[in-house]
């Protein structure tokens, strides 16, 4: 007779990150779902929480935020190392979210198991952040794509987030699974089902940087202005920099926005919404550039579960999850009228906006909400502790 195969659910897994701020929703929302699933969690972070206080199941081992990306090569290890090795021995697999803390975490991979979760296409970031001088862009793109790789190849053990980041890690040694980031399903119970009755606003839950959309957005709410006048954009008053905070601000006032896009304080997730549930329509205006083409958008879901229709650009993962939802409105980022016509039309008719937004919602439910993939990272933690 067969014999059944053992579980290996770990005990206890020690998440560690170095850069997410206090209850960064990614983060937050993998801690929660192993202490839900009967794993014990040890979260090492830089959050400004009280040490060994307990949260929702989870045990929290703080240390102070780097000061700088300069400063954070050193800091970071240092911070970070002290608090890891105090709980080593405890935890049955080390399941780390930053490509800063690779190498050190490639070491440790040598005594306990440990999990890459990849986030981004971290080398091809190298190609389109403003903080990189141009001439150095492809050089450090080699470089993260190499070291990544030679670095991954001895912790193994890789989630990924996005099928386009797979080329990066083909090589059969590797043990990988997907994880998608959608929006957690605690998001719900927060939902206020007033969408009727709401004053028209459009609202925008990024982070504000030029891939994402946010100079764009300058150009949608002085359309917006002419097209339908009084209906506001809010947008997050979250910055890849000061220096680009300020030319957003600057411009605001030089085109005379003031009154047509207001930004609005950064929340934590589980605030979210609240903001959420002051607008009628979500909105998503990723440029088509190689990183947003290649990744997935975690508000698009978010907008999904506050019941809002989006407007979104038309990317290949965005295009694939309003079609099987029918959850709101294709536009083209070349094209600053395709996003006002598809608002202007929601706006004139609420009832379909309604509609769009109910799809929107039954969709999330049943396939793109964060607690869907519970089995599966089980699963993956499962193969690796039987190997």
């Amino acid at each position: 007779m067969k014999r059944k195969k053992r579980e290996m659910k770990p005990r206890r897994v020690a998440i560690v990150t170095s850069i997410h701020p206090d209850f960064d929703a990614r983060i937050w929302k993998h801690a929660r779902i192993l202490a839900a699933n009967g794993v014990g969690v040890d979260l090492i972070c830089p959050w400004q929480v009280k040490d060994r206080e307990e949260i929702d199941g989870v045990t929290l081992h703080p240390f102070p935020m780097a000061t700088s990306r300069a400063k954070r090569l050193f800091q970071v290890p240092l911070r970070v190392l002290p608090r890891l090795r105090a709980v080593l021995a405890q935890v049955d697999i080390v399941h780390f979210h930053d490509i800063d803390l690779l190498p050190w975490m490639a070491f440790v991979s040598l005594v306990k198991p440990v999990v890459y979760d990849v986030h981004e296409n971290y080398a091809h970031e190298m190609l389109v952040r403003e903080w990189v001088p141009v001439v150095l862009r492809r050089p450090l793109y080699h470089a993260v794509h190499w070291g990544q790789f030679l670095l991954s190849m001895v912790v193994r053990n890789i989630v990924l987030v996005a099928p386009s980041q797979k080329p990066d890690f083909s090589n059969p040694r590797f043990r990988q699974t997907y994880i998608y980031n959608y929006a957690s399903v605690a998001l719900l119970d927060g939902v206020v089902d007033n969408h009727d009755s709401r004053e028209d606003a459009v609202v925008f839950i990024g982070s504000q940087h030029i891939n994402n959309g946010s100079l764009l957005l300058l150009d949608i709410a002085e359309k917006m202005a002419e097209r339908v006048p009084g209906v506001k954009l809010l947008a997050t008053d979250r910055f890849s920099s000061t220096a680009f905070r300020n030319h957003v601000t600057s411009e605001i006032k030089k085109r005379g926005l003031q009154n047509t896009l207001e930004l609005i304080p950064n929340v934590k997730p589980h605030e979210l919404m609240a903001v959420l549930n002051r607008a009628t329509i979500g909105i998503s205006p990723n440029l088509r550039v190689p990183q947003q083409i290649m990744g997935i958008h975690t508000k698009i879901f978010e907008y999904m579960a506050a019941a809002l229709p989006v407007v979104v650009s038309d990317l290949p993962h965005q295009v694939g999850v309003v079609e099987a939802t029918g959850a709101g409105i294709l536009a083209q980022p070349e094209d600053i009228n395709s996003f006002v016509s598809a608002i202007a039309s929601l706006v004139a008719d609420r009832g379909r906006a309604v509609q769009l937004g109910r799809n929107g919602q039954q969709g999330f439910k049943d396939s793109y909400c964060y607690e869907s993939q519970a089995q599966a990272l089980l699963a993956f933690y499962d193969q690796i502790l039987a190997a």
